[in-house]
């Protein structure tokens, strides 16, 4: 027999999450929708071809950027700390709550439904979103606004890219997306093993959850690619900057040439290495 207390909590629960936008946090997100109306970021993956370097190049031009799970790996190497830290996989969080504790990124934001079942609590985290898990969804199956809900598939970055949407940045930027790992699952379901394969930026990054975690980039390809659809009808151009990518969905530009287009204050580059439209960087 089930607790009258844990029933209670329980009940409790089940009625914030359905009623999200009605609670603190729902009435956090209403209030930073659309607050970067326009302006460019970075969403950063944690792939092997990160460098301290690119990261310190977004830290020295005032680049808002948001970054995932264990970045605070490649702290010591640079001065750059992410403006936005988000995590959706109760795994790669395992064990690592104090780091993420001490990171000094001023939002962070984490599923509620990771808080209220799996016990993740994380000091910073009052920027909860409800995380609605839709990995066959159609198209268009992503939120515009996340004081409803994120809907996660395939892999962190794309709950990055709503939340970016959601406060208003038009221009988004994928850096350290190689999306390629050592042991994958295609879209046909083939498992393809390739131990020469690097699959982080670091050695050691998840040694101690390797073996449950599953890189199923048949799924995760599939969102990038509705994904895509979805940015190109809000008018949202996302643009992949990483140095070295199998990602082949999003157009492509040198990150080089984008960072120096923002820190000049031109604008955003558009995407294939071709014009620069409007865009914008954080003031120091």
């Amino acid at each position: 027999m089930i607790h009258p207390l844990l029933s209670i909590q329980a009940r409790t629960q089940t009625f914030l999450l359905r009623h999200f936008r009605l609670t603190r946090h729902g009435r956090y997100m209403r209030k930073i929708h659309n607050t970067h109306l326009g302006e460019s970021c970075f969403v950063i993956g944690n792939g092997p071809s990160l460098t301290a370097a690119d990261l310190t190049a977004l830290h020295d031009n005032h680049i808002d950027t948001f970054a995932v799970n264990r970045i605070f790996k490649i702290f010591p190497d640079t001065p750059w700390r992410p403006t936005y830290y988000v995590s959706t996989d109760a795994v790669l969080i395992r064990g690592i709550l104090d780091e993420v504790n001490a990171m000094p990124a001023p939002d962070k934001f984490i599923p509620l439904q990771n808080r209220y079942y799996l016990g993740v609590k994380v000091r910073g985290a009052h920027h909860f979103f409800r995380n609605d898990r839709r990995e066959n969804d159609p198209p268009g199956g992503f939120s515009l606004d996340c004081a409803d809900q994120v809907n996660m598939r395939g892999t962190v970055t794309i709950a990055c890219v709503q939340l970016a949407m959601h406060m208003g940045y038009r221009h988004i930027y994928l850096l350290g997306v190689d999306h390629s790992f050592d042991r994958v699952v295609t879209e046909t379901g083939e498992v393809v093993v390739d131990p020469s394969v690097r699959n982080y930026f670091c050695a050691g990054y998840d040694d101690d959850v390797k073996d449950e975690v599953r890189h199923d980039l048949g799924t995760t390809t599939r969102a990038y690619r509705d994904l895509r659809r979805f940015c190109d009808a809000n008018g949202v151009k996302v643009i992949n900057v990483t140095r070295q990518t199998k990602l082949d969905v999003f157009e492509t530009a040198s990150f080089d040439e984008v960072v120096a287009a923002l820190s000049g204050g031109s604008g955003a580059v558009s995407g294939e290495r071709g014009a620069v439209s409007g865009g914008g960087r954080r003031e120091a």
